[in-house]
């Protein structure tokens, strides 16, 4: 606990803790699959705390994968500590989605580092196991101890989670559920909800095109819908 009040103060990452990826529980392969069916085919994806890079052999082969973490995981890999700031500008890797597997719960300043990642992908990924008590109760000071011994330096329920998402420009896509022994723990796939629009062009065609000719009112409405979604089908 001592080590994680260190990291949770000095705004650093335990390095140690996650230096040796043999020593990962293997229990959390099966959230990485889980979360690899999320994941759209054709995308760019890089995965911060790639560990065992277990999702690498799991995704669609027509997508791009780019391993992230505190230390090399091979030669390929991007090391990055996301408690450091200034956070590297990714963004001439052309990235579309971000995995965070197990990860948010260790960032020690997450509202900058969601603000970044709003200009990095388009799509983000993220299990975390969120609190169940309200902010400013002692429960939520007794939930914060707990959680300080598993090594975790913040603390959100789902809405706070949400809320924390939105205020940097994303939106809620879609949840699943990784179950345990221990429990469950909820994956969120959140979407950027900045205006693009040539996507927006590029989805109003396709969509006339799986329409053919129909040129009905419904078949507009979804079009529309979609481009507003920023889902790319292409």
């Amino acid at each position: 606990m001592l080590r994680t009040l260190r990291c949770r103060l000095l705004g650093t990452a335990d390095i140690a803790r996650w230096r040796n990826a043999e020593a990962f529980d293997h229990e959390w392969r099966e959230r990485t699959l889980l979360i690899a069916q999320l994941v759209p085919k054709g995308a760019r994806v890089v995965e911060f705390g790639a560990g065992k890079r277990t999702l690498e052999s799991h995704l669609d082969p027509s997508c791009t994968y780019i391993p992230s973490d505190l230390v090399s995981r091979g030669p390929d890999t991007l090391v990055l500590d996301l408690n450091t700031r200034p956070l590297r500008d990714l963004r001439k890797l052309k990235l579309d989605v971000a995995v965070f597997a197990g990860v948010v719960e260790y960032i020690s300043a997450p509202r900058s580092f969601v603000a970044w990642l709003s200009q990095q992908v388009k799509v983000c990924i993220a299990s975390y196991e969120c609190a169940r008590t309200r902010p400013k109760t002692l429960g939520r000071v007794r939930e914060t101890i707990r959680r300080t011994g598993a090594g975790w330096v913040n603390t959100f329920t789902e809405e706070e989670l949400i809320e924390l998402f939105c205020s940097a420009g994303f939106t809620l896509a879609q949840t699943s559920d990784w179950h345990t022994m221990d429990g469950s723990e909820r994956i969120f796939v959140f979407q950027s909800s900045h205006s693009d629009p040539a996507l927006s062009e590029r989805v109003e065609a396709l969509a006339q095109e799986i329409a053919g000719t129909d040129t009905s009112a419904e078949i507009q409405e979804l079009a529309r819908s979609v481009a507003k979604a920023q889902i790319d089908l292409c």
